[in-house]
This record gives C-alpha cells, structure tokens and sequence, in this order.
C-alpha cells in the first residue's frame, strides 16, 4: 500500500481534515499534504518526522513501511492510550490487508494454474 494512502488512513483515523492535519505539523496551509494525498510529492523524511511528533501514538513502522497497527499498542501513559475505537480499527485495517493479499496469491495462483495447463 502506498504511502499516500496510508497518510489518508491516519487523517481519517485521527478524524482530522487536511488542513487541521497539516496545522498539526506546523503548516500553515494543507497544499503539502493535499500533493502528498494525490501523488504529486513524496513526503520528505522531514515530514514523516512531524507527523510522527506530532502523533506520538502512530507506529512509525506502519506509517513508513506499512508494517504492523498504525496505531502503537503500548503507550507510556496512560492519557496517551490507544482506545478500543482505535484497536477495532486497526483490526479492520488488518483485515483489510489480509484479503487484499489473499486475493492477490489468489490470482498469482490462478495464473500459474493457467501456465501449467498450456501446451
């Protein structure tokens, strides 16, 4: 999954708009974020470094890499928690993952199927 796209899952995870996203990282405006959202522009490492800053619960893993919850599961306090909304949703977006990839291996099985079958 791109970046861009996951970047669109945290906005809406963290029920921001753009704008109050991109005031979150100390811009001013959200023309930034709007051209990362689009794929006009990479996020720069610096960026990256805002949002994690400003979000201290995101998983850096899942925002960069898309590895893991986005949200972290241990917080060092307890007002920095994650709550169960944000748990059901990072279940949901695993499973969202998970069936994205299983129809993935699927048509790769089903291809090799057909390969296998030719003459």
């Amino acid at each position: 999954m791109a970046i861009e796209t996951r970047l669109q899952q945290l906005i809406d995870a963290l029920d921001l708009s753009v704008l109050e996203f991109a005031r979150h990282l100390g811009e001013h405006r959200g023309e930034k974020i709007y051209h990362i959202l689009h794929g006009r522009l990479k996020p720069r490492f610096e960026t990256l470094e805002k949002i994690l800053q400003a979000f201290p619960q995101v998983n850096g893993d899942w925002l960069i890499r898309g590895e893991g919850l986005m949200f972290k599961s241990y917080q060092p306090s307890p007002s920095a928690a994650i709550t169960t909304e944000e748990r059901i949703r990072n279940v949901e977006f695993l499973l969202f993952q998970l069936n994205e990839r299983v129809a993935l291996l699927q048509q790769t099985l089903d291809e090799l199927r057909r390969e296998s079958n030719k003459p």
